[in-house]
């Protein structure tokens, strides 16, 4: 039953039927948000899902509802606007439920990055900047699973959603105003792609993996790839499992045995997953696929170009209003820096709007430097 708070509407909805009422009345434009626990699993449990359309508010719980088909469709839908904050744990969120990834979201956090200097402004100062609403954000912590959901934490979950969609609007019109909806757009379609991460492509993330050989980081590669695939299949932590800084070692060691394993395992874990542990290895060990190598850090005079190129960036934002992070992210600097050693080109990245801001003030970096 939907009850008045002011001139909101909120609805509970917890049957298949009320969903798709609530989908069928909501309007071409929603504010979306998420709750939901992961503390001892691989995948992110489901508790609440909260949608604005116009004044009313919809909290949809995942505990009782099961055919998701109405949001699905909604949320597919590349006609509707799905306006959502730091979008993306609630994109993952969505995939591992709902197998699906929305079109058409508008991201307020990057949003906001286009016309501020602040490039990951929280929810809450969001709200407060634009509206001068003060948000309570005690229960961010909060167990979503239980129910009855406390009178707090609901009106947490509405204060998440209900403020979004005016707040979109006045960004979106903002950038309108300075002319930068189409650089927005470039990299919200890319923010919005959600995939899957791929098991094989983890090994990239352990720490020190550049110092590994070929042979040694074709096994560091299989040995992860097991784990993530063991992790997902159990929907444990990969923690639970095993150690990055262990499938490291063992990546290293010439053969893997049971007295090799037990210097650095617990017996438990050697029982459960030993005997995999040593196949994997053996079968990496067997094979002629080898890793390409990892880049290495950069040298002195690769850190002294993207300090030059980062300084740019970082000029060229301030000039124009925007956050830093947009032009001068390190990671995407880096990356720019190591692709034009490698073929004479700006990377990806640099190739849209930020090619016209600042390519060639870094392609001048970048020749002369090379």
């Amino acid at each position: 039953m939907p009850y008045r708070e002011e001139d909101i509407s909120i609805y509970w909805i917890d049957s298949d039927a009320e969903l798709a009422r609530a989908v069928d009345s909501w309007s071409s434009v929603v504010a979306l948000d998420t709750e939901f626990i992961r503390t001892n699993t691989f995948y992110p449990i489901p508790g609440l899902y909260q949608v604005a359309s116009d004044t009313d508010v919809f909290l949809l719980d995942p505990l009782t509802i099961e055919d998701w088909e109405p949001l699905k469709s909604y949320l597919m839908n590349p006609d509707t606007c799905k306006i959502m904050h730091a979008c993306l744990e609630d994109l993952e969120l969505i995939f591992a439920h709902l197998r699906i990834v929305p079109s058409n979201v508008f991201d307020t956090q990057l949003a906001h990055a286009y016309v501020s200097q602040d490039y990951s402004l929280s929810y809450a100062r969001l709200i407060e900047r634009y509206s001068g609403v003060l948000l309570e954000k005690e229960h961010t912590r909060s167990d979503w699973l239980q129910r009855p959901l406390s009178d707090d934490q609901l009106r947490y979950a509405v204060d998440d959603v209900v403020h979004l969609a005016a707040v979109g609007e006045l960004l979106r019109q903002r950038l309108n105003e300075l002319q930068r909806w189409s650089w927005f757009q470039e990299d919200m379609q890319q923010r919005a792609a959600y995939e899957e991460p791929r098991p094989q492509a983890y090994y990239r993330q352990v720490k020190r993996a550049w110092q590994l050989n070929e042979v040694q980081l074709s096994a560091l590669q299989r040995l992860c790839e097991w784990r993530e695939n063991a992790a997902r299949r159990l929907d444990v932590p990969r923690n639970r499992v095993i150690w990055d800084e262990h499938l490291f070692t063992f990546a290293q060691s010439h053969s893997l045995t049971e007295s090799t394993l037990a210097k650095f395992l617990p017996a438990a874990i050697i029982r459960r997953f030993g005997a995999q542990l040593i196949e994997v290895h053996q079968r990496s060990s067997e094979s002629d696929d080898v890793a390409m190598l990892l880049d290495r850090p950069l040298s002195p005079s690769q850190g002294a170009r993207l300090k030059a190129l980062r300084d740019l960036g970082r000029e060229a934002a301030n000039s124009l209003g925007l956050a830093p992070e947009l032009l001068a992210r390190k990671k995407d600097v880096e990356a720019c820096l190591r692709q034009f050693n490698a073929t004479g080109e700006l990377s990806g990245i640099y190739l849209g709007w930020r090619r016209e801001v600042v390519g060639d003030g870094f392609l001048q970096v970048l020749e002369v430097a090379g």
